[in-house]
């Protein structure tokens, strides 16, 4: 690990990934599982955005993993569940969305104290508060989040553009 780079300088990280389904999700996990054991990330929240019609019940459990659905959000938006609420009134080093945020959790996301804020294989946005936009040739979680790592040990922490 490159310790001046971005990736090296992540003490708290805060992950944003979309369900497709189960054996998409089962990469994803084992890709990050694979890149955190060898950072110096000591604390991490990932929240999975869910579509409608998927019973999070139904989904594996995982004790970094936070479920989110349309449907965890009351009538003014105001996210319902408690404890999720509780973890993003921490601050964190970084944000690193894969793919798109959904309104309400970019809404919520936005009272949560971030320093850097990457997107990944996102749709260009007109938010100026993202850092850094990636994209990656490849449809393979595992794959786009080594990607991801490889390209943030080659881009140092002080660089000023971050």
């Amino acid at each position: 690990m490159i310790e001046n780079s971005i990736w090296g300088t992540i003490g708290s990280l805060l992950v944003t990934y979309n369900y497709e389904d189960e054996e998409g999700l089962k990469e994803f996990r084992k890709g990050l599982d694979k890149a955190l054991n060898e950072s110096a990330v000591q604390r991490v929240i990932v929240i999975v955005s869910i579509p409608k019609g998927v019973d999070k019940k139904s989904l594996s459990p995982h004790f970094l993993i936070y479920y989110n659905g349309s449907g965890d959000y009351g009538l003014f938006g105001g996210l319902k569940d408690h404890q999720l609420v509780q973890e993003l009134k921490q601050s964190f080093d970084a944000l690193i969305c894969f793919g798109v945020l959904n309104k309400n959790l970019k809404t919520t996301l936005r009272q949560t104290e971030i320093a850097k804020k990457i997107l990944v294989n996102s749709e260009l946005t007109e938010d100026t508060t993202y850092a850094l936009e990636l994209n990656s040739a490849s449809d393979s979680p595992s794959e786009v989040i080594q990607f991801v790592v490889e390209t943030l040990q080659k881009i140092d922490a002080h660089e000023p553009q971050l």
